[in-house]
C-alpha cells in the first residue's frame, strides 16, 4: 500500500507540469469586434465545459481514496481543429487523505510496531494537503463529446487517450 502510493505520487509528479504564463496587453488592441467578442465566449464555454468535466472525473476516480480539496486549470490554449475543439492545459488536484487517526493506518501501524526511523515523517505527513499535477489535453466534437489525454513523455509531448482512472496504480 505505502510502496503503491509512493509510486502513484512520483508518476503523477513526473507527468505534473508547473508553468507560469507572462501576460502583456497592448492598448491598440483594447477594441475587439464581434469575432473576437464571440470567440472570447465560447473559450469561456469550452473552459467551463473542460473545468466540469474534470472536476468530475476527478471526484469519480479519487474521492474513493482521497478528500479533495482544491481543482484548477492553468496554462490553458484553445484552438479548433477539423470542426473540434482542442484544448491543452495543467490541472493541480489538492487532495488529503481523510481524517483518521494515522495509527490506525496500515504502513504507518507497521513502522510503529517495527520501530522505522521514518514512522514520526509518514504520521506527520499522513493528514497533510497534497499535490497532483497533470498536462492534459481535451478534444470536444462537435457532439459536445468530451475526450480525454495526457502527456505520456518525460520530455516532450506525447498525447495517449486516458481516463483519470488510469493514474490510480492497483
Amino acid at each position: 500500500m505505502k510502496k503503491s502510493l509512493i509510486i502513484l505520487l512520483i508518476i503523477l509528479m513526473a507527468f505534473g507540469v508547473m508553468a507560469c504564463s507572462n501576460v502583456t496587453t497592448d492598448n491598440k488592441n483594447d477594441i475587439k469586434d464581434n469575432k473576437e467578442i464571440e470567440k472570447e465566449i465560447d473559450e469561456i464555454s469550452n473552459y467551463d465545459k473542460i473545468s466540469e468535466f474534470m472536476e468530475a472525473e476527478c471526484r469519480n476516480a479519487f474521492s474513493p481514496y482521497y478528500e479533495l480539496l482544491e481543482f484548477e486549470i492553468f496554462d490553458y490554449k484553445e484552438e479548433v481543429q477539423d470542426e473540434n475543439i482542442e484544448a491543452t492545459f495543467s490541472y493541480r488536484m489538492i487532495h488529503k487523505n481523510y481524517d483518521r487517526d494515522p495509527d490506525t493506518v496500515g504502513y504507518i501501524k507497521e513502522a510503529k510496531e517495527s520501530g522505522n526511523p521514518n514512522y514520526k515523517r509518514m504520521y506527520d505527513e499522513y493528514l497533510q494537503p497534497k499535490e497532483m499535477n497533470f498536462h492534459l489535453k481535451v478534444i470536444i466534437d462537435k457532439n459536445s463529446s468530451i475526450t480525454l489525454y495526457s502527456n505520456i513523455a518525460p520530455k516532450g509531448i506525447e498525447w495517449e487517450e486516458t481516463k483519470m482512472t488510469d493514474f490510480i496504480l492497483k
